[in-house]
Protein backbone atom coordinates (compact mmCIF):
# COMPACT_ATOMS: atom_id res chain seq x y z
CA UNK A 1 0.00 0.00 0.00
CA UNK A 2 1.43 3.00 -0.88
CA UNK A 3 2.44 5.80 1.87
CA UNK A 4 0.49 9.21 1.93
CA UNK A 5 3.09 12.00 1.13
CA UNK A 6 0.78 14.61 2.74
CA UNK A 7 -1.10 15.38 6.03
CA UNK A 8 -4.85 16.27 6.03
CA UNK A 9 -5.46 19.50 8.68
CA UNK A 10 -8.95 20.90 9.54
CA UNK A 11 -8.95 24.48 10.57
CA UNK A 12 -12.34 25.28 12.14
CA UNK A 13 -13.42 28.85 13.16
CA UNK A 14 -16.07 29.77 15.77
CA UNK A 15 -16.62 33.14 14.81
CA UNK A 16 -19.04 36.02 15.59
CA UNK A 17 -21.32 35.57 12.65
CA UNK A 18 -20.40 32.26 11.08
CA UNK A 19 -18.17 29.02 11.89
CA UNK A 20 -16.13 27.95 9.42
CA UNK A 21 -14.36 25.19 8.51
CA UNK A 22 -10.83 24.48 5.68
CA UNK A 23 -9.53 21.08 5.60
CA UNK A 24 -6.22 20.69 4.06
CA UNK A 25 -3.71 18.52 2.86
CA UNK A 26 -0.21 20.07 3.67
CA UNK A 27 3.26 18.43 3.08
CA UNK A 28 5.28 22.10 3.72
CA UNK A 29 4.75 25.63 3.85
CA UNK A 30 4.54 26.10 0.02
CA UNK A 31 3.11 22.70 -0.40
CA UNK A 32 -0.47 22.32 0.74
CA UNK A 33 -4.08 22.59 -0.99
CA UNK A 34 -7.33 23.43 0.34
CA UNK A 35 -9.55 20.51 -0.39
CA UNK A 36 -12.86 21.61 1.58
CA UNK A 37 -14.04 24.92 2.97
CA UNK A 38 -17.71 25.26 4.78
CA UNK A 39 -19.46 27.91 6.18
CA UNK A 40 -22.39 28.50 8.31
CA UNK A 41 -23.62 31.60 9.50
CA UNK A 42 -24.80 32.06 13.25
CA UNK A 43 -25.85 35.20 15.15
CA UNK A 44 -23.36 34.73 18.06
CA UNK A 45 -22.03 38.07 17.89
CA UNK A 46 -25.96 39.73 18.34
CA UNK A 47 -26.63 37.76 20.84
CA UNK A 48 -23.51 38.04 22.90
CA UNK A 49 -22.57 41.59 22.37
CA UNK A 50 -26.80 42.25 23.35
CA UNK A 51 -27.11 40.26 26.65
CA UNK A 52 -23.23 38.89 27.30
CA UNK A 53 -25.04 35.14 27.31
CA UNK A 54 -25.18 32.57 24.14
CA UNK A 55 -28.86 31.00 24.00
CA UNK A 56 -29.38 27.15 24.95
CA UNK A 57 -30.87 27.14 22.01
CA UNK A 58 -27.95 28.79 19.61
CA UNK A 59 -25.74 26.35 21.98
CA UNK A 60 -27.70 23.35 20.40
CA UNK A 61 -27.24 24.38 16.91
CA UNK A 62 -23.95 24.90 17.24
CA UNK A 63 -23.51 21.41 18.16
CA UNK A 64 -25.39 20.81 15.08
CA UNK A 65 -23.00 22.43 13.12
CA UNK A 66 -19.94 20.83 14.43
CA UNK A 67 -21.21 17.14 14.11
CA UNK A 68 -21.66 17.73 10.91
CA UNK A 69 -18.30 19.26 10.50
CA UNK A 70 -17.45 16.40 12.26
CA UNK A 71 -18.52 13.76 9.98
CA UNK A 72 -16.81 15.28 7.04
CA UNK A 73 -13.67 15.41 8.88
CA UNK A 74 -13.66 11.96 9.15
CA UNK A 75 -14.83 11.55 5.73
CA UNK A 76 -11.40 13.10 4.27
CA UNK A 77 -9.14 11.26 6.77
CA UNK A 78 -8.17 14.32 9.13
CA UNK A 79 -5.55 13.31 11.09
CA UNK A 80 -4.96 16.89 13.18
CA UNK A 81 -7.17 19.75 13.64
CA UNK A 82 -7.95 23.10 15.78
CA UNK A 83 -11.09 24.70 16.77
CA UNK A 84 -10.65 28.11 17.78
CA UNK A 85 -13.06 30.98 19.42
CA UNK A 86 -13.24 34.62 18.96
CA UNK A 87 -14.65 37.55 20.67
CA UNK A 88 -18.40 36.02 20.91
CA UNK A 89 -17.55 33.25 22.64
CA UNK A 90 -14.43 35.15 24.48
CA UNK A 91 -17.38 37.81 26.05
CA UNK A 92 -19.88 35.40 26.66
CA UNK A 93 -20.45 34.93 30.41
CA UNK A 94 -21.68 30.97 29.95
CA UNK A 95 -18.04 30.84 27.81
CA UNK A 96 -17.63 27.16 30.14
CA UNK A 97 -21.19 25.41 29.52
CA UNK A 98 -20.94 25.80 25.91
CA UNK A 99 -17.32 24.91 25.44
CA UNK A 100 -18.66 21.45 27.89
CA UNK A 101 -21.30 20.96 25.65
CA UNK A 102 -19.25 21.12 22.23
CA UNK A 103 -16.83 18.63 24.40
CA UNK A 104 -19.60 16.17 25.36
CA UNK A 105 -21.84 16.28 21.61
CA UNK A 106 -18.77 16.40 19.19
CA UNK A 107 -15.77 15.50 21.67
CA UNK A 108 -13.74 18.57 19.90
CA UNK A 109 -11.56 20.84 21.73
CA UNK A 110 -12.49 24.50 21.80
CA UNK A 111 -9.42 27.28 22.07
CA UNK A 112 -11.07 30.49 23.26
CA UNK A 113 -7.80 32.89 22.03
CA UNK A 114 -7.74 36.27 23.36
CA UNK A 115 -7.69 39.65 21.47
CA UNK A 116 -4.27 40.01 20.75
CA UNK A 117 -3.76 36.34 19.48
CA UNK A 118 -6.65 36.92 16.84
CA UNK A 119 -5.23 39.60 15.57
CA UNK A 120 -2.12 38.59 15.27
CA UNK A 121 -3.67 35.34 13.54
CA UNK A 122 -5.16 37.51 10.62
CA UNK A 123 -1.78 39.62 10.82
CA UNK A 124 0.15 36.21 9.66
CA UNK A 125 -2.20 36.02 6.86
CA UNK A 126 -2.29 39.11 5.32
CA UNK A 127 1.17 39.86 5.68
CA UNK A 128 1.81 36.89 3.59
CA UNK A 129 -0.57 37.73 0.80
CA UNK A 130 0.93 40.90 0.51
CA UNK A 131 4.82 39.42 0.32
CA UNK A 132 3.31 37.03 -2.56
CA UNK A 133 2.28 40.43 -4.16
CA UNK A 134 5.37 42.04 -3.78
CA UNK A 135 4.38 45.06 -1.36
CA UNK A 136 6.58 45.26 1.54
CA UNK A 137 6.60 48.11 3.88
CA UNK A 138 10.33 49.19 2.96
CA UNK A 139 10.94 52.65 3.39
CA UNK A 140 7.52 53.86 3.45
CA UNK A 141 4.94 53.15 6.39
CA UNK A 142 2.07 50.26 6.22
CA UNK A 143 -0.95 50.62 8.56
CA UNK A 144 -3.29 47.83 8.62
CA UNK A 145 -6.46 47.96 10.10
CA UNK A 146 -8.24 44.50 10.56
CA UNK A 147 -11.77 44.93 11.60
CA UNK A 148 -13.57 41.55 13.04
CA UNK A 149 -17.42 42.02 14.61
CA UNK A 150 -15.96 42.56 18.04
CA UNK A 151 -12.46 44.30 17.44
CA UNK A 152 -10.56 46.14 15.59
CA UNK A 153 -6.29 45.87 15.37
CA UNK A 154 -4.11 48.44 14.53
CA UNK A 155 -0.52 47.57 12.96
CA UNK A 156 1.78 50.25 11.76
CA UNK A 157 4.64 48.32 10.04
CA UNK A 158 8.11 50.04 8.47
CA UNK A 159 11.43 48.30 7.22
CA UNK A 160 9.67 45.15 7.39
CA UNK A 161 9.13 45.44 11.89
CA UNK A 162 6.46 46.17 13.82
CA UNK A 163 6.45 49.78 15.28
CA UNK A 164 3.11 50.04 16.62
CA UNK A 165 0.10 47.72 17.68
CA UNK A 166 -2.83 48.09 19.31
CA UNK A 167 -6.44 46.47 19.87
CA UNK A 168 -9.97 48.26 20.15
CA UNK A 169 -13.15 47.16 21.10
CA UNK A 170 -14.57 48.89 18.07
CA UNK A 171 -16.13 46.20 15.89
CA UNK A 172 -19.05 46.29 13.08
CA UNK A 173 -21.40 44.22 15.65
CA UNK A 174 -20.53 46.27 18.42
CA UNK A 175 -20.87 49.65 17.05
CA UNK A 176 -24.52 48.41 15.87
CA UNK A 177 -25.58 47.03 18.90
CA UNK A 178 -24.34 50.40 20.61
CA UNK A 179 -27.19 52.69 18.77
CA UNK A 180 -30.99 51.56 19.09
CA UNK A 181 -33.19 50.93 16.20
CA UNK A 182 -34.37 54.68 15.99
CA UNK A 183 -31.11 56.27 16.45
CA UNK A 184 -29.60 54.21 13.08
CA UNK A 185 -32.63 55.30 10.75
CA UNK A 186 -32.18 59.01 12.02
CA UNK A 187 -30.63 61.75 9.50
CA UNK A 188 -28.09 62.12 12.00
CA UNK A 189 -27.18 58.73 12.62
CA UNK A 190 -23.46 59.65 10.95
CA UNK A 191 -22.36 62.41 12.34
CA UNK A 192 -23.19 60.71 15.63
CA UNK A 193 -21.50 57.82 14.89
CA UNK A 194 -18.77 59.62 13.40
CA UNK A 195 -18.24 61.50 16.75
CA UNK A 196 -18.31 57.86 18.51
CA UNK A 197 -15.64 56.59 16.42
CA UNK A 198 -13.43 59.60 16.64
CA UNK A 199 -13.44 59.26 20.11
CA UNK A 200 -12.37 56.00 19.97
CA UNK A 201 -9.64 55.91 17.82
CA UNK A 202 -8.20 59.20 19.49
CA UNK A 203 -5.35 57.98 21.56
CA UNK A 204 -4.05 56.12 17.96
CA UNK A 205 -3.86 59.37 15.84
CA UNK A 206 -1.78 60.39 18.62
CA UNK A 207 0.65 58.06 18.30
CA UNK A 208 0.85 57.99 14.52
CA UNK A 209 0.77 61.79 14.15
CA UNK A 210 4.49 61.53 13.38
CA UNK A 211 4.32 58.87 11.42
CA UNK A 212 4.74 58.51 6.84
CA UNK A 213 2.16 55.85 6.07
CA UNK A 214 1.91 54.77 2.11
CA UNK A 215 -0.37 51.88 2.10
CA UNK A 216 -3.57 51.59 4.27
CA UNK A 217 -3.95 47.92 4.39
CA UNK A 218 -7.97 46.74 5.27
CA UNK A 219 -9.48 43.34 6.04
CA UNK A 220 -12.55 42.26 8.29
CA UNK A 221 -15.92 41.09 8.40
CA UNK A 222 -17.32 43.25 5.76
CA UNK A 223 -14.96 44.64 3.11
CA UNK A 224 -16.51 42.12 0.12
CA UNK A 225 -19.57 43.63 0.76
CA UNK A 226 -18.08 47.25 0.46
CA UNK A 227 -15.94 45.74 -2.56
CA UNK A 228 -18.85 44.90 -4.70
CA UNK A 229 -20.46 48.49 -3.42
CA UNK A 230 -17.31 49.61 -5.09
CA UNK A 231 -18.00 47.57 -8.21
CA UNK A 232 -14.83 45.43 -7.97
CA UNK A 233 -14.16 41.59 -8.30
CA UNK A 234 -14.52 40.03 -4.60
CA UNK A 235 -12.80 36.82 -6.23
CA UNK A 236 -9.49 38.62 -6.40
CA UNK A 237 -7.05 38.36 -3.49
CA UNK A 238 -5.51 41.95 -3.22
CA UNK A 239 -7.55 45.11 -4.18
CA UNK A 240 -5.19 48.17 -4.98
CA UNK A 241 -7.42 51.62 -4.63
CA UNK A 242 -6.70 54.73 -4.73
CA UNK A 243 -6.68 56.94 -1.69
CA UNK A 244 -8.87 59.51 -3.79
CA UNK A 245 -11.45 56.91 -4.97
CA UNK A 246 -12.06 55.54 -1.79
CA UNK A 247 -12.73 59.50 -0.53
CA UNK A 248 -15.24 59.96 -3.09
CA UNK A 249 -17.44 56.64 -2.03
CA UNK A 250 -17.70 58.18 1.45
CA UNK A 251 -18.21 61.42 0.47
CA UNK A 252 -21.30 59.42 -1.24
CA UNK A 253 -22.02 57.17 1.55
CA UNK A 254 -22.29 59.92 4.02
CA UNK A 255 -25.51 61.46 2.80
CA UNK A 256 -27.34 58.23 3.03
CA UNK A 257 -29.16 57.30 5.81
CA UNK A 258 -29.87 53.17 6.80
CA UNK A 259 -33.33 53.85 4.51
CA UNK A 260 -32.00 55.51 1.68
CA UNK A 261 -28.59 52.72 1.74
CA UNK A 262 -31.04 49.98 1.02
CA UNK A 263 -32.65 51.81 -1.67
CA UNK A 264 -29.79 53.38 -3.60
CA UNK A 265 -28.22 50.05 -3.50
CA UNK A 266 -30.76 47.05 -2.96
CA UNK A 267 -29.69 45.51 -0.31
CA UNK A 268 -31.24 43.83 2.33
CA UNK A 269 -31.66 46.07 6.21
CA UNK A 270 -29.49 43.23 8.23
CA UNK A 271 -26.29 43.90 5.99
CA UNK A 272 -27.53 47.94 5.30
CA UNK A 273 -26.62 47.98 8.94
CA UNK A 274 -23.46 46.22 9.17
CA UNK A 275 -22.35 48.50 5.83
CA UNK A 276 -23.03 52.26 7.37
CA UNK A 277 -20.84 51.55 10.35
CA UNK A 278 -17.99 49.49 8.70
CA UNK A 279 -17.69 53.08 5.43
CA UNK A 280 -17.67 55.68 8.26
CA UNK A 281 -15.10 53.36 10.55
CA UNK A 282 -12.48 52.95 7.37
CA UNK A 283 -13.16 56.86 6.55
CA UNK A 284 -12.29 57.88 10.21
CA UNK A 285 -9.07 55.27 9.75
CA UNK A 286 -7.82 57.26 6.42
CA UNK A 287 -8.64 60.41 8.04
CA UNK A 288 -6.17 58.56 10.88
CA UNK A 289 -3.23 58.94 8.90
CA UNK A 290 -3.16 59.54 5.30
CA UNK A 291 -2.05 57.29 2.81
CA UNK A 292 -1.62 57.20 -0.82
CA UNK A 293 -3.13 53.97 -2.02
CA UNK A 294 -5.33 51.73 -0.33
CA UNK A 295 -5.51 47.53 -0.19
CA UNK A 296 -7.54 45.18 1.08
CA UNK A 297 -7.28 41.50 1.25
CA UNK A 298 -9.80 38.68 1.28
CA UNK A 299 -7.42 37.45 4.08
CA UNK A 300 -9.90 35.98 7.08
CA UNK A 301 -9.01 34.38 10.68
CA UNK A 302 -8.99 30.82 9.59
CA UNK A 303 -6.44 31.21 6.87
CA UNK A 304 -3.91 32.79 9.65
CA UNK A 305 -5.05 29.46 11.65
CA UNK A 306 -4.45 27.37 8.85
CA UNK A 307 -0.43 29.21 8.58
CA UNK A 308 0.75 29.10 11.90
CA UNK A 309 -0.40 25.68 11.80
CA UNK A 310 1.75 24.43 8.79
CA UNK A 311 4.50 26.83 9.67
CA UNK A 312 4.78 25.85 12.98
CA UNK A 313 5.09 21.75 11.93
CA UNK A 314 7.12 22.37 8.90
CA UNK A 315 9.18 25.10 8.96
CA UNK A 316 11.33 26.44 11.70
CA UNK A 317 13.03 28.71 9.90
CA UNK A 318 9.11 30.52 9.68
CA UNK A 319 8.88 30.42 13.29
CA UNK A 320 11.77 32.11 13.51
CA UNK A 321 10.93 34.99 11.10
CA UNK A 322 7.53 35.27 12.87
CA UNK A 323 9.13 35.46 16.34
CA UNK A 324 11.57 38.12 15.20
CA UNK A 325 8.82 40.00 14.14
CA UNK A 326 6.66 40.37 17.24
CA UNK A 327 10.31 40.86 18.90
CA UNK A 328 10.56 44.10 16.86
CA UNK A 329 7.45 45.58 18.34
CA UNK A 330 8.56 44.35 22.39
CA UNK A 331 12.03 46.73 21.40
CA UNK A 332 9.73 49.42 20.07
CA UNK A 333 7.73 49.56 22.90
CA UNK A 334 10.55 49.73 25.13
CA UNK A 335 11.94 52.61 23.01
CA UNK A 336 8.95 54.51 23.70
CA UNK A 337 9.64 54.58 27.62
CA UNK A 338 13.58 54.78 26.87
CA UNK A 339 14.58 51.31 28.30
CA UNK A 340 17.99 50.47 28.58
CA UNK A 341 18.81 48.34 25.94
CA UNK A 342 22.06 46.33 27.60
CA UNK A 343 19.82 46.04 30.84
CA UNK A 344 17.28 44.37 28.83
CA UNK A 345 19.17 42.31 26.71
CA UNK A 346 21.11 41.14 30.22
CA UNK A 347 17.79 40.28 31.81
CA UNK A 348 16.28 38.45 28.61
CA UNK A 349 19.60 36.35 28.29
CA UNK A 350 19.08 35.04 32.06
CA UNK A 351 15.90 34.59 32.17
CA UNK A 352 16.43 32.52 29.00
CA UNK A 353 18.66 30.13 30.35
CA UNK A 354 16.40 28.98 33.61
CA UNK A 355 13.87 28.91 31.35
CA UNK A 356 15.43 26.06 28.93
CA UNK A 357 16.43 24.28 32.04
CA UNK A 358 12.83 24.45 33.65
CA UNK A 359 10.87 24.33 30.89
CA UNK A 360 10.28 21.37 30.19
CA UNK A 361 9.32 20.11 34.01
CA UNK A 362 6.58 22.53 34.15
CA UNK A 363 4.63 21.86 30.92
CA UNK A 364 5.70 24.94 29.14
CA UNK A 365 6.48 25.75 25.18
CA UNK A 366 7.53 28.06 22.58
CA UNK A 367 4.79 30.27 23.03
CA UNK A 368 5.47 30.66 27.25
CA UNK A 369 9.16 31.08 26.28
CA UNK A 370 7.89 34.13 23.63
CA UNK A 371 6.27 35.88 26.38
CA UNK A 372 9.30 35.91 29.02
CA UNK A 373 11.34 37.39 26.17
CA UNK A 374 8.41 40.22 25.64
CA UNK A 375 8.31 40.39 29.60
CA UNK A 376 11.92 40.46 29.84
CA UNK A 377 12.49 43.73 26.57
CA UNK A 378 9.35 45.94 28.24
CA UNK A 379 9.92 44.87 32.25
Amino acid sequence: MKRKSYTTFAAIHLGSEMISMQITEYRGIDKYKIVECCNKRVRLGEETFKNNIIPFSLVNEICDILLGFKALMEEYGVEEYKMQATTAVREARNQIFLLDQIYSKTGLVVDVVDMPREIYTKFVAIRNTLKESKITSDREGMLMMDISSGGLGITFVQDEEIKYQQNLHVGIIRIKESFERNKRESMHFNRALTEFLSSTIGSVRRELQQDHVRYLVLSGTETELVLKMLGLDVAQKVHRIAAEDFQNFFSKMRKLNLPQLIKVYNIPESVAELVLPTVLLYEQLLDLVPAKEIIVTGDRFIDGMQLLHIGTKTSEALCKYWEQELISLFHCIGKRYLYDKKHVTQVERLSLLMFDKLAKHYGMGERERLLLRGAAIVH
